[in-house]
């Protein structure tokens, strides 16, 4: 009975993963805050009678929230290379190497935010205008916003863990997600989990998606694109004792220095 609670065993590891996970998703949620408070503050009390009331307050919540979202870009970022970590049982300090990964990524992840917001809001805006136009056309809209979505699982963790320009990340977002199709699916499904529990269970599941609404999905995530990930990683030479002694001393330097 006691080996249950030593530090090495399985429900101890689990336990301890999900704490990482939960704070993990506190410090997202730091950085998700000016978007979810702006986006709240400007639809939060819409009434959807007057179509064009509605087009004007989405589109100007739409631009607004161009600029807003862009911390969360590096923090989803960074989130996905801790997450990683995680799901490799790869030691590190959480809150450390959040933050570095956040500011090594904080460019170009920004930019990747802003193209995916305007992105999405071209999508809504579409949808919103021509809500009463034919059947096909809403066929086109949702296909292309689930290919958009498809796509957009890869490119924050596809950005923290290879090196690319911001072109090459998107091209390769979509050659991922067409590549690991049944993956992707799944991934695309538990990621939109949260929306749809807050759909039926409203406020009551607000305290839930505070401790795992990104980061959960994300750990399943991780733990479903990791595989996919090592085929394009470069594989680990062997090397000496002499040389892995060498490269922990300087990693103990460069940490020190940090």
């Amino acid at each position: 009975m006691g080996k249950i609670f030593d530090l090495d065993s399985p429900l101890m590891r689990g336990l301890s993963k999900m704490a990482d996970v939960m704070w993990l998703n506190i410090l997202v949620l730091i950085f998700a805050l000016p978007l979810i408070i702006q986006q709240y503050l400007m639809l939060g009390a819409l009434v959807y009678d007057d179509q064009a009331l509605v087009l004007n307050y989405v589109f100007w919540a739409w631009i607004v929230g161009i600029i807003a979202s862009i911390p969360l870009g590096p923090a989803l970022t960074a989130m996905h290379f801790v997450l990683l970590k995680i799901v490799r049982d790869e030691e590190s300090y959480i809150t450390k190497t959040f933050f570095k990964s956040f500011k090594e990524n904080f460019k170009q992840s920004s930019i990747l935010m802003i193209i995916q917001f305007i992105a999405g809001g071209i999508l809504v805006m579409d949808f919103l205008l021509m809500r009463n136009a034919g059947v096909v056309y809403k066929y086109i809209i949702t296909a292309a916003s689930i290919i958009l979505l498809m796509a957009a699982m890869y490119i924050f963790p596809l950005q923290s863990k290879f090196q690319n320009k911001i072109l090459g990340t998107l091209k390769n977002s979509f050659l991922v997600a067409i590549m690991a199709l049944p993956k992707t699916a799944a991934m695309l499904v538990v990621s939109l989990f949260p929306l749809l529990l807050y759909y039926f269970f409203g406020l009551k599941l607000v305290p839930l998606l505070i401790l795992i609404g990104i980061a959960g999905p994300g750990y399943a995530c991780a733990a479903l694109y990791n595989e996919t990930f090592k085929k394009f990683e470069p594989k680990e030479e062997d090397i000496s004792e002499e040389q892995e002694l060498e490269n922990a001393i300087k990693k103990i330097e460069d940490d020190e220095q940090e």
